[in-house]
């Protein structure tokens, strides 16, 4: 459903979505993701971000609406970059709907893409 991993050398969060999700399992996932953003938080003065939904399908609308939260989560975090991996047209759709003048977030078809661009502001 939702796991992640946070790199202390390198400042980076690494979230993975997967399957399709009922409402309950999106609660769930926003407080596994609450719970991350505030690892990454505790770690310094800011953090990346890496948000894999390659193995994530388009979700349905009721999913989909909750998972506006996930946004209202990371405002007030301090996330220098967001990068989302996000390999199909419909689901691209689907978040990009979400993500509200997220000025720090970008979407990649690959995780190379999105890698790049990430660590172009993470401590070596």
């Amino acid at each position: 459903m939702l796991d992640y991993i946070f790199d202390a050398a390198s400042r980076r969060l690494h979230l993975r979505y997967t399957g399709f999700w009922t409402i309950d399992d999106a609660r769930q996932a926003q407080g596994i993701f609450r719970e991350a953003l505030q690892r990454g938080a505790g770690s310094g003065p800011s953090f990346t971000l890496l948000d894999d939904l390659s193995q994530w399908p388009a979700q349905t609308q009721e999913v989909a609406a909750l998972n506006r939260q996930f946004v209202t989560l990371c405002r007030g975090m301090p996330i220098s970059r967001n990068a989302m991996i996000i390999p199909g047209a419909i689901l691209k759709l689907q978040v990009h709907r979400t993500l509200d003048n997220m000025e720090n977030c970008r979407v990649f078809p690959t995780f190379e893409q999105a890698d790049e661009w990430l660590r172009e502001v993470e401590p070596n």
